[in-house]
């Protein structure tokens, strides 16, 4: 068997791109090649994330040497993430292997107009002499192609395994749910104004909240809304606290300004879940307004307000978007059907 070795952050970082590999690593491309792992970047203290990234490197280059690696497959994020892959790069430049990148970032765009010259020259050439780069969405092959025309890319977007469902349970209040980093680029503070008006309003409505990030600012908004008994902060969840959420969870809810695919959609939509969401990066791709959820500019408090007040009145229409999004999950961002054509790209290095 060929030997494909993955350059990521490890499975266990909080984050979509740990979800992604783990999907990978568990599908059939474990039992078709040999698959080697390298984690780039670990949670924690910035000493221990400095010695990781050094012992990352030292083990790539053993890999390298002693495996005979035909392709390293490197998973990045946004700017600092791509910094750090740039030295993988560079070292695995220095062997045969095919390289290919996996392009993660939702904020790289944003990220990019502020890069010197310098950085920006470096970074077309680099993705110009890669072998593939992998994007998560058209949207995102476009805005690649704007950087490095030359650039040989590929779109995959993410998927996930799908979870059995049960009959959802009638829930009061009813339950909203947030997954994700917490702070201004997923939107949460606006969710939260929006949650206010909501209870001000009469509705009764529980928001549920998973993900890390600024909790100390989260719990200070939340006692100065006034909205603290309604909100639930779960710290970050994953596995059966996560699957126990999902269940009981109405409608998810992610009022993003910047995404790539955001993992939290793909779960939210496998639970045929309405989703709430903004026309950001490749979200469009994944949510269809007005069949599987709602999309809206972000910013957009009014529009937030008014779809998830909507949805809340309409339980059919709740459980139709929800079906929907089930079965375009099914059809489209399965883990078995993106690993098949991962598959197909790794075998077209070998004909």
């Amino acid at each position: 068997m060929k030997n494909i070795l993955y350059i990521s952050p490890s499975i266990h970082v909080k984050g979509g791109i740990s979800s992604v590999i783990k999907g990978y690593l568990a599908s059939d491309l474990s039992r078709q090649y040999n698959m080697y792992f390298v984690a780039s970047h670990v949670d924690g203290p910035k000493w221990i994330k400095f010695i990781k990234a050094i012992a990352g490197l030292i083990e790539t280059l053993f890999s390298l040497t002693l495996k005979e690696i035909d392709i390293v497959h490197i998973h990045g994020g946004d700017t600092l993430s791509f910094k750090r892959k740039f030295c993988y790069i560079k070292i695995v430049r220095l062997f045969p292997s095919k390289i290919i990148y996996h392009h993660h970032g939702a904020a790289f765009m944003h990220e990019y107009e502020s890069f010197s010259k310098k950085w920006k020259k470096r970074l077309k050439k680099i993705f110009e002499e890669l072998d593939l780069v992998i994007v998560l969405s058209n949207s995102w092959r476009d805005n690649i192609q704007q950087i490095a025309p030359k650039a040989n890319i590929a779109v995959i977007p993410n998927s996930i395994n799908l979870p059995r469902l049960q009959e959802k349970q009638i829930s009061s209040p009813l339950q909203l749910t947030f997954l994700g980093l917490i702070g201004d680029r997923k939107g949460m503070f606006d969710l939260l104004k929006v949650v206010k008006k909501l209870i001000d309003n009469g509705y009764q409505v529980r928001l549920n909240i998973g993900g890390n990030g600024e909790i100390t600012r989260l719990l200070k908004e939340l006692r100065k809304l006034g909205i603290a008994d309604s909100v639930k902060y779960c710290g970050w969840i994953q596995d059966k606290e996560k699957d126990l959420l999902l269940r009981k969870t109405d409608i998810f809810v992610l009022p993003s300004y910047a995404e790539g695919m955001p993992m939290s959609i793909l779960e939210a939509m496998s639970y045929a879940i309405p989703v709430v969401t903004t026309n950001v990066g490749g979200i469009p791709e994944l949510v269809i307004d007005g069949e599987t959820g709602y999309l809206i500019d972000p910013g957009d408090l009014d529009a937030l307000y008014k779809k998830i007040s909507f949805l809340i009145q309409n339980k059919d229409i709740r459980r139709d978007f929800g079906n929907k999004g089930r079965m375009l999950i099914e059809n489209t961002y399965n883990v078995d059907i993106n690993s098949e054509k991962l598959s197909r790209i790794y075998s077209s290095f070998f004909s």
